[in-house]
């Protein structure tokens, strides 16, 4: 997915100077010249300052100005000709604002598959509120496996800040087991000890998941297990087959869960 493109955007008032073009950008079909929309970026820019100084008065540039700095966030995310500092900037700021800059979501969500942005994007995402859910599960089904991985992360992070309900998001962390990247796999093991919850699903999941072909992805579902108490006791055949594995870290995390779970 690459940005969104402008249309006719009519730009708030906002309260640095600024002056503002009515337009959109170009397409192929586009007799007249385009007419473009002029921004003034300077406080959003230095939210990636080499200062130290500048960044932190940007800081609190974006927090007084609350939700009258979207225009200037969004129009950043849609202008083609924003370079990648000027974007991180956007999405920092979303950051700042948290479930105020919500109305960005689209554009947020716009800028999730590009090379450099996706871990940027996917952490605003995971402060902007309930509605970023469905553009970061939307990012599960991508080609790229660093955006399927940031995404499925910062699900698990909206999960508490949102917050959201524990099903769906034990669904997608649980369907996660069985993707083909280990990154993304680590991931689901990971969430799914954090939220602890749906003991049902999830416990017989990170039980298979034992059995990854991944180290990291067993030693994760080893340690996700020890944090459902007796409801992963279950587990405890597999844990101890786990004990013996080759790899040094998994057999150590298989042993303090198998610990952890014997003393419930």
């Amino acid at each position: 997915m690459k940005r969104v493109l402008a249309t006719v955007a009519v730009i708030a008032t906002v309260a640095t100077p600024a002056w503002w073009y009515v337009g959109r950008r170009p397409t192929e079909t586009d007799a007249a010249s385009p007419v473009r929309v002029k921004v003034d970026y300077r406080w959003l820019d230095k939210l990636y300052s080499p200062n130290p100084g500048e960044v932190e008065a940007a800081k609190r540039e974006v927090s007084s100005r609350g939700a009258s700095a979207l225009p200037v966030i969004q129009a950043a995310l849609r202008d083609p000709e924003s370079e990648a500092e000027r974007l991180k900037g956007a999405l920092k700021a979303c950051t700042i604002l948290g479930r105020a800059a919500e109305p960005a979501i689209p554009e947020v969500a716009s800028v999730l598959d590009e090379q450099g942005l996706t871990a940027e994007a996917a952490i605003a995402l995971s402060y902007m509120g309930p509605r970023a859910f469905d553009p970061l599960r939307d990012g599960l089904w991508h080609d790229d496996p660093i955006v399927r991985r940031e995404s499925l992360r910062s699900i698990g992070k909206l999960k508490e800040r949102a917050p959201l309900q524990a099903d769906p998001v034990v669904k997608v962390l649980i369907q996660s087991l069985t993707d083909r990247d280990d990154g993304v796999r680590t991931v689901a093991a990971t969430y799914l000890g954090i939220i602890h919850e749906a003991a049902d699903e999830a416990v017989p999941a990170l039980i298979a998941a034992l059995s990854d072909s991944n180290g990291e992805v067993r030693r994760e579902a080893a340690t996700a297990l020890g944090s459902f108490g007796s409801d992963a006791l279950p587990a405890l055949p597999l844990l101890k087959e786990a004990a013996r594995d080759k790899n040094e870290e998994v057999a150590r995390e298989a042993g303090r869960t198998i610990v952890r779970l014997q003393q419930k």
